[in-house]
Order: C-alpha cells, then structure tokens, then sequence
C-alpha cells in the first residue's frame, strides 16, 4: 500500500501539472466530486468539527485497527480537501497517519484559495485524524 506522504506527493504533483492557481482549484473541485455525500440525517451538530469556517461533519471508524474517515462539508472545496485526505489516510497504518506532515496546500498554488481560517480548520480535521490514529496506536 502506497504510505499517506507518498499518496500526498503524488497530489502535489497532480495539483503543480494542473497548472495556474484557478486550474489547480479545478483540481481541487474535482476531487470534491469525487466524495460521497453523506445523508442529511448523519450531519449532527455533536460530530462537527470545530474551527472549521465551513461546517464539516466527520466520522472516523476503526476497521481492522486502521482509519476510516466517513466526512461532507457545506462547501466544495472542502469536500475536495476531506476527499484527499480520505485517499491519503483511509486503510493506513495508524503510525504512518500520525507521521505525516499534511502540507499539499502550502506547497501548491492552492495557498492562495485558502484564508487562515480555512487553514486552520483544515489542520483541526487533520489534527482529529491524527489524535484518531494514536488512540488506535495505543491499542
């Protein structure tokens, strides 16, 4: 299985050979396609995650002691971050999770599409995969 930094530098590249930065957020609708919309009756206030400026409703699962994320958002472009993080961290070791430094965004043209809060809230979706990881590391 290819590991999450791999999974994120093969975006990296897909999002730089997309070219100028409104091509690159072409990139990033279409990854927002790509991610199956969750039903009205899953978007419960208890599972959103906070210091998002859009409204994100995300659901980790442990299958097989490795990650599941089960996410939407109000917006597109957030639904084509959770998608990328979905095909960076489902099915992965939860150590290699942990590991890995997400930083596509700041690597790409994509920075200028993002304001600080849209960063910030993207590191708090990050940070509760992560804290998922560990707590199936620590089983």
């Amino acid at each position: 299985m290819e590991s999450p930094q791999s999974i994120q530098e093969r975006i990296v590249r897909e999002i730089e050979e997309a070219g100028d930065p409104f091509n690159q957020f072409e990139y990033l609708l279409m990854k927002a396609s790509l991610l199956e919309e969750m039903p009205e009756e899953r978007k419960r206030p208890d599972v959103l995650v906070k210091d998002c400026q859009s409204q994100v409703w995300l659901y980790l699962h442990d299958v097989n002691d490795r990650p599941t994320i089960e996410a939407d958002s109000d917006t597109l472009m957030i639904r084509g971050t959770i998608q990328i993080l979905k095909e960076m961290f489902d099915g992965q070791r939860p150590e290699d999770v942990i590991a890995c430094d997400v930083n596509y965004i700041a690597r790409t043209d994509l920075a200028y599409a993002f304001d600080s809060k849209r960063v910030a809230g993207q590191a708090a979706i990050v940070k509760r995969v992560q804290d998922f990881a560990r707590s199936l590391a620590a089983k």
